[in-house]
């Protein structure tokens, strides 16, 4: 049966928080052969793009961090694979919701169902939904749909926090496989 490998990650943080690409993630990429890379946001650096192209074609959205690479990065993408509807986003949606979403985590942690209820608001009727900006890695089914968040391939700010990155296998009958993975 026909599928596409999707690698997913977010949250590089190029070179405002670490210098480059951790080379395991380079690696891990080529070893799984995929075929399509999704940036879920916080790239920082146009070369982040560049560099990960040279594995596989790239497609990346605007996070919080983005400022100096906002004319290749749109805040939403709907991409369509094996006739699954992908929404890519950061996830902190706008500058408001930005600030809202650090009083709410100052003041109760890190919360799923923000993100549950939020998502499908921007972008209607997608079956996965892959978003960054927390640096928790989530790996969600609901009602049929996919929440899906790879975590940060660079750092995090919470106990615990294990670099990440996510594999999907889309079939042509719209089955979809997904795996967050650990990175050293």
């Amino acid at each position: 049966m026909n599928s596409i490998i999707i690698g997913v990650i977010s949250d590089t943080h190029i070179p405002d928080r670490v210098p480059g690409l951790n080379p395991d993630l380079i690696t891990a990429l080529k070893v799984e052969k995929v075929e399509l890379i999704l940036h879920a946001g916080d790239v920082c650096v146009k070369r982040v793009i560049d560099e990960l192209e040279t594995i596989a074609p790239v497609l990346a959205v605007r996070g919080n961090r983005d400022f100096m690479i906002r004319k290749y990065t749109p805040m939403v993408r709907e991409i369509k694979r094996m006739g699954v509807k992908i929404a890519l986003m950061h996830g902190h949606i706008n500058l408001i919701t930005y600030w809202f979403d650090k009083f709410q985590y100052i003041l109760h942690g890190y919360k799923r169902e923000r993100y549950l209820s939020r998502l499908p608001k921007v972008v209607h009727g997608a079956g996965v939904y892959v978003f960054g900006h927390t640096h928790h890695p989530e790996n969600h089914w609901q009602d049929g749909i996919l929440y899906f968040n790879p975590g940060s391939v660079s750092i995090g700010d919470f106990p615990n926090f294990q670099k990440s990155w996510g594999l999907l296998k889309i079939y042509e009958d719209g089955c979809v496989e997904n795996r967050i993975l650990p990175l050293d």
